[in-house]
């Protein structure tokens, strides 16, 4: 399978406050595993999120693209500075990629961010075949 790049988007990046969304709890074998698979895509380890300015940013993620999530995880861009982490704005806004070229040791600073679990009001939960 080819590999292909990341879509960079030209655009700065928010402040501090700005909250980075990922859905379901950070897991290390899920963030594990979305790294790894980004790497066979991509090239290079990175993980999934959305970028929300607010609350009712947040609010539109839960309700829209992320309605099969259960609860939200929240980290401000200002954490994941302190942290060393590169964010890169991908794809179509309002995604980004947290990257992760030194996998553990990258995954060790994720997980060690603090963050807010938010439960996700908009949830819809899988249809279970009879």
């Amino acid at each position: 399978m080819a590999q292909s790049v990341y879509r960079i988007r030209d655009e700065s990046l928010p402040g501090d406050s700005f909250l980075v969304v990922r859905g379901g709890l950070l897991e290390i074998t899920i963030l594990r595993a979305d790294a790894e698979a980004a790497r066979r895509r991509f090239s290079i380890e990175g993980v999934s999120v959305f970028g929300a300015g607010d609350a009712t940013d947040v609010e539109v993620l839960a309700r829209s693209r992320m309605v099969r999530f259960d609860v939200l995880t929240l980290v401000t861009l200002g954490v994941l500075r302190a942290a060393r982490l590169e964010r890169v704005p991908t794809f179509k806004s309002p995604h980004y990629t947290i990257m992760l070229p030194n996998l553990e040791a990258d995954l060790r600073r994720l997980l060690a961010c603090e963050n807010v679990i938010w439960v996700n009001p908009f949830y819809v939960a899988p249809e279970v075949p009879p």
